[in-house]
């Protein structure tokens, strides 16, 4: 069970009503002897979770993205409120917003493991991901040449525009608009899919959680840049090959008491 003293408050202020919707969530977690620490900054800077015991986001699914790393490195569970579009992460609707933070602080909630995907490109630091990597090419005059092995065998190389390497949580964002599988968010595997194949038959693979990939480019011609849930890294930071494997942390995903994946995928989807 959570044991709330201090939460951080993420606000995307771009979002209509954000701020005010922060305010009101301020004085409801004030009213309840929680400390708030209101944050505006995204991405968030190095160490603004430390010392949390929860991270509430509002905005939508990108926001919450924003604070994967900090809150993977803190262990901070995190839950979104949504003032964005489809929120498959942000899973509180706004007009429910102030009940669902008193849902919260009393522990009325479920919080669930989800897994990361660690991206080696070179640098100091490794980074992680909720939803995916990508590797892109930058330019329409060359496609991209990828050479995509496993610590034991050569997988194949893809003539395409990019590479996605998508988890679970992540296969209903730019891995389902690309074709790819979608994933129960439980299931230890991750996707690889081809962004706009050179060859058709070049489609998804799903690969077991233990396995590492690497990834090379054989074409100088095509520039390459690498996105980690949906932020470029500044090219001088990348080096191929590039290592993709599971990473060892986790980030806490808080979400209703009734949630149901399948049930928010029959409605985001417009399935039935």
């Amino acid at each position: 069970m959570l044991h709330i003293r201090r939460i951080a408050i993420v606000v995307n202020r771009a979002k209509p009503g954000a701020s005010a919707l922060a305010a009101e969530l301020s004085q409801i977690a004030a009213a309840e002897d929680v400390e708030v620490v209101p944050i505006s900054a995204h991405p968030l800077p190095d160490g603004a979770l430390a010392g949390c015991d929860v991270c509430a986001t509002l905005g939508g699914d990108g926001t919450l993205l924003g604070v994967v790393e900090q809150a993977a490195k803190y262990q901070v569970p995190v839950f979104g409120i949504n003032r964005g579009k489809l929120g498959f992460l942000a899973n509180y609707p706004a007009g429910d917003a102030a009940e669902s933070l008193r849902a919260v602080l009393r522990g009325d909630c479920q919080v669930t493991p989800r897994m990361l995907l660690e991206c080696d490109f070179g640098a100091p630091e490794r980074k992680v991901a909720l939803n995916d990597i990508v590797i892109v090419q930058t330019t329409h005059s060359h496609m991209a040449d990828l050479r995509v092995s496993t610590e034991s065998a050569l997988v194949n190389s893809f003539l395409c525009d990019g590479l996605i390497v998508s988890t679970p949580t992540g296969s209903t964002a730019y891995n389902l608009s690309a074709g790819g599988p979608l994933i129960a968010p439980d299931a230890a595997v991750f996707a690889l899919t081809p962004i706009c194949p050179h060859t058709l038959t070049n489609r998804s693979l799903i690969f077991p959680a233990n396995e590492t990939l690497s990834v090379d480019s054989r074409n100088p011609h095509a520039p390459l840049a690498v996105e980690i849930d949906g932020v470029r890294l500044p090219q001088e930071q990348v080096r191929f090959p590039i290592c993709i494997s599971l990473s060892t942390k986790t980030m806490r995903l808080i979400q209703p008491p009734a949630f149901s994946h399948f049930a928010m995928l029959r409605d985001k989807l417009r399935w039935v």
